[in-house]
């Protein structure tokens, strides 16, 4: 009885232990899905205040281990320049905030995508790098377009609903930001703009299809057609007309070459007023 008391503590804590690592594996895709949701916008936010630091510091480069909201928060490499260390430290706490978009509501792999191609969306984005070339900000968000698509490859689809339970149960699933802090919508301020930023428009990354209008045809173009239409009909006539009577006249034509050739086997015809030839001697032989 006693050795029963000393092991019913064991068995409740190994019982503890099992319900605590069943709990654990039910919830690890999840939660591995949100840390790799937030490593990938800390890798983004990064890429993009690099960018921009290194085309404004020529002879400085932004450093390596500036990949946290609180790494960056602590770097003070702007120099003299206030304006710019204003900027980037608004940017750091706006882009924090993008983190705050996945991990509510649908955690699916199409919400994680979806999620993380809104930052590229976002206007404080488009005003942060607006000062970069337009070549250099089409270069940085397809680099950015592929970090993406490398964390959707990494995602743990285990839990993904079905379609068919996210077609039934779509309307009543709530927003990923729901609850959460509303988004920035106002653009940060810039405090010193580039001239040619300023007739720049940041680089869109989807373009909405323009209507298409209708086609206008000139006279060239039924001059064309009219032209097309006759090369065809000439085409059909000589095929259909042309080309059997100038069989049939050749296989004429053949016909009377081939009367006309003498035969070797029959009989020369005599002409017309000649003697029979003599054939005397002929006789007087046999």
């Amino acid at each position: 009885m006693s050795r029963l008391r000393l092991l019913f503590p064991v068995f409740l804590l190994l019982g503890a232990l099992s319900l605590g690592s069943l709990h654990a594996q039910t919830e690890a895709p999840a939660a591995a899905n949100k840390r790799l949701f937030n490593r990938t916008v800390d890798e983004l936010n990064f890429r993009t205040m690099e960018t921009v630091y290194d085309k404004a510091f020529t002879r400085s480069k932004f450093p390596v281990t500036l990949r946290s909201h609180q790494a960056r928060r602590q770097f003070d490499g702007f120099g003299a320049n206030t304006d710019l260390k204003k900027l980037f430290q608004n940017y750091n706490d706006a882009s924090e905030r993008y983190k705050n978009r996945f991990g509510k509501g649908r955690t699916d792999l199409v919400e994680f995508e979806k999620q993380l191609r809104s930052i590229l969306l976002d206007k404080n984005f488009e005003f942060f790098i607006h000062s970069l070339p337009r070549d250099e900000r089409v270069a940085l968000i397809r680099a950015e377009e592929r970090l993406i698509k490398q964390a959707t490859a990494q995602f743990n689809a285990s839990e993904d609903p079905a379609p068919e339970d996210l077609a039934a149960d779509g309307a009543a699933v709530p927003p990923a930001d729901a609850g959460a802090e509303p988004p920035v919508t106002a653009p940060i301020e810039d405090p010193a703009p580039q001239p040619e930023a300023r007739s720049a428009a940041a680089a869109p990354v989807i373009r909405s299809a323009e209507p298409a209008t209708p086609a206008h045809h000139d006279w060239l173009d039924y001059l064309t057609l009219l032209l097309a239409a006759t090369s065809t009909l000439l085409l059909a006539h000589v095929i259909m007309n042309v080309l059997p009577d100038l069989r049939a006249r050749l296989d004429g034509l053949a016909e009377e070459l081939e009367e006309q050739r003498p035969d070797p086997t029959r009989p020369k015809r005599r002409p017309a007023g000649a003697l029979p030839e003599d054939r005397y001697e002929d006789e007087e032989s046999n």
